[in-house]
């Protein structure tokens, strides 16, 4: 391939490293600093400074510096610089004039040392970049003329590598910092819902056979049934609460709220044989709050801000289902009636009970089918029981985050799942939910580390370790690594 050349020649002095000296057997004193020599794709960028000292080639003599290419293999000498006496300077400018030179090499420059005390000479270029010169070093050779004689010196290196373009980004490789969970003393849990049940008007007896009733109670039956039936678990005690919509006078829903509350603990108590110290009974005369939710999430309600407003005012509940009877003719109030306060008359129930701890072989098999019964110790058991990456192993992570959605814990484990399988939108989800520990600072430090957001990552590498997080020092290296990898290549590119 033809070698191109392209000549830039500047008066600034340009800043580097010294490459070395020339100064040997009455030769003027040469100095290189070598600014850059990389590859680029196809090209080859040389970028030095030669200087020369004021002391001057005897006026006679001429010294001729050749930069070169060097391999092991190969060489390739590149335009080199002639410095030129007093006198010779007068005889290489006549011949030129008379036409008579026949230069056999290309010339980077010719100085007449004697102009000046000191010069500096920018030598830049760009040469066709070939494979064998990866290994190549970069010297200057010279070859001092004069009295009709050459001397060859001893060439002087400016650069013992080429720096040869890098081809892929570094890739950090971070270590994620995980929550062992606490171990719970006892596990208590508990099964929730809410029953719908119709009465009579001004009755609390309870039918199963009217309107819904028969779906309603199979409900709690069923719950109940599913608690009791099940050998891990031991019942604590049942929860009810009785509510009652705004219709009617309050003294008169108190006493039905009260009431129908009490038929529903008698009706479960028939069913189950439970004795009645085992339920706690609550009632609440009318569910306003209900009230208030429903309205809210109901665009339809007629006239909704101001039925809003008499739900939040001071007035007492009679007065404020009387006013709601008189707003906008009474419109807003029949469409409460029908939409909304058959929904506020429910029976809230509660199943408070223990559950038994579990083996590791045990916890594999409950986390398929009935999670919840186990601690998010005892998950990470079960996740430390199958290999660290492994489908079964982020699985369980999985479930234990999805089990207890708002615990810091799992949320920080399950966003460190996320991070390791490159779910990274997951897993700044879960970061969101994963508290301020170390262990979640860490984490966020990582995820800002992964993304190249280097600045970001740093202060929090550096505050999770401060606060004993190990991990975060092999971080904090991947981040050096990664700052040092992008300056490298941003170095190409200015």
């Amino acid at each position: 391939m033809k070698t191109i050349y392209k000549y830039i020649i500047s008066a600034a002095m340009l800043l580097g490293g010294i490459g070395g000296t020339v100064a040997q057997d009455g030769r003027p004193s040469v100095s290189v600093t070598c600014n850059d020599l990389k590859q680029i794709g196809d090209s080859l960028y040389i970028d030095a400074v030669i200087h020369i000292s004021g002391e001057a080639v005897k006026s006679t003599r001429s010294l001729a510096l050749t930069p070169v290419l060097e391999a092991p293999t190969q060489k390739m000498g590149l335009p080199s610089i002639l410095l030129l006496g007093k006198k010779s300077a007068k005889v290489y400018s006549r011949e030129k004039a008379l036409n008579n030179l026949k230069e056999d090499e290309p010339r980077f420059a010719i100085i007449n040392t004697a102009q000046t005390t000191q010069q500096t000479l920018p030598y830049k270029m760009t040469v066709t970049y070939e494979p064998w010169m990866k290994d190549a070093r970069f010297v200057l050779a010279e070859d001092l003329c004069g009295c009709g004689k050459s001397e060859p010196g001893s060439p002087l290196l400016i650069a013992d590598k080429i720096r040869l373009y890098p081809t892929e980004r570094y890739q950090v490789q971070p270590v994620l910092a995980y929550i062992v969970p606490e171990a719970e003393t006892e596990k208590h849990r508990a099964e929730v819902g809410t029953a719908y049940l119709d009465f009579q008007v001004n009755k609390w007896d309870i039918l199963p056979d009217y309107h819904n009733n028969a779906a309603e109670l199979a409900k709690i039956d069923n719950t109940i049934t599913a608690v009791v039936n099940d050998k891990n678990i031991t019942p604590q005690k049942i929860v009810l609460k009785g509510y009652a919509s705004p219709e009617g006078s309050y003294a008169n829903n108190a006493r039905l709220a009260e009431n129908r509350v009490k038929s529903l603990r008698d009706y479960i108590r028939n069913k189950h044989d439970f004795a009645q110290s085992f339920f706690t009974v609550e009632s609440e005369p009318e569910d306003w709050a209900g009230f208030k939710a429903k309205v809210e999430a109901d665009p339809n309600v007629p006239s909704r801000d101001e039925v809003l407003a008499i739900i939040a005012s001071d007035d007492t509940p009679d007065k404020k289902e009387s006013r709601l009877k008189g707003l906008n003719r009474g419109v807003p109030y029949q469409y409460v009636l029908k939409e909304i306060f058959p929904y506020l008359r429910h029976s809230d129930y509660r199943i408070d009970y223990t559950v038994r701890f579990f083996t590791v072989e045990e916890g594999r098999e409950i986390i398929k089918t009935r999670p919840g019964q186990l601690s998010l110790s005892e998950m990470f058991a079960v996740a430390n029981s199958y290999e660290i990456g492994s489908e079964d192993y982020n699985q369980v992570f999985d479930i234990a985050v999805r089990t207890y959605s708002d615990d810091p814990v799992a949320n920080l484990n399950a966003a460190n799942i996320a991070i390791m399988k490159g779910n990274y939108d997951a897993a700044r989800n879960y970061l969101a939910k994963a508290g301020n520990s170390p262990e979640a600072i860490h984490a966020r430090g990582i995820l800002y580390l992964i993304e190249g957001n280097l600045d970001a990552a740093e202060p929090l590498l550096k505050q999770a370790k401060v606060s004993g997080i190990k991990e975060a020092e092999q971080n904090l290296n991947e981040l050096k690594k990664k700052k040092e990898n992008n300056e490298l290549f941003d170095s190409f590119t200015h």
